[in-house]
C-alpha cells in the first residue's frame, strides 16, 4: 500500500462511441470500493455498450489502498456485471510498482472473464495493446 493521509480520489471517464473506448483517469487515494465504483459507473453510463475498450490511466495515483484481499473482491465481483463489461479489453498504465503489481495479480486472477486486461507502465503500450487511437 502506497500511504499518505488527506489525499481523496479524483475520477474523470470519458466514453467516446466512435473509438468505442471508456478512458478512465483516476488520481489521489484510491481504494478497492472506489475502483468497483468507477467500473459501475462505467458500465451504466449512457454512451457505454458491452464489448467497448477501457483505458485506465493510474499513473497519477498518490495512494492506493488496495491489498491482495480486495483484488480477489474485485475479481468475484466482476463476474456479477461480466455482461455488462462484454469481450473488449481493459489496458491499465500503472507507473509505481505497487500499483502495477497489484493489477498485474488482477490480471491473473481475470483471466478467465469475457475482457482481456493488460497492465502497462507506459500509455504507448496500453493504447498499442488495445489497437485503437486515443484521442489527446
Amino acid at each position: 500500500m502506497i500511504a499518505g493521509k488527506g489525499v481523496k480520489m479524483c475520477h474523470r471517464i470519458k466514453i467516446d462511441k466512435e473509438r468505442k473506448l471508456a478512458q478512465i483517469i483516476a488520481s489521489g487515494r484510491v481504494n478497492g470500493v472506489e475502483l468497483k465504483e468507477i467500473f459501475t459507473e462505467v458500465v451504466s453510463h449512457e454512451d457505454w455498450q458491452a464489448g467497448f475498450n477501457m483505458l485506465c490511466d493510474y499513473s497519477k495515483i498518490e495512494i492506493y489502498d488496495v491489498d491482495s484481499q480486495d483484488i480477489y473482491d474485485i475479481t468475484d465481483w466482476q463476474t456479477t456485471i461480466d455482461a455488462l463489461i462484454g469481450n473488449g479489453k481493459c489496458a491499465v498504465v500503472a507507473t509505481r510498482d505497487f500499483i502495477y503489481g497489484m493489477n498485474r495479480m488482477w490480471e491473473f486472477l481475470s483471466s478467465d472473464r469475457s475482457q482481456r486486461i493488460g497492465i502497462f507502465r507506459h500509455m504507448k503500450e496500453a493504447v498499442s495493446w488495445l489497437g485503437c487511437p486515443v484521442p489527446e
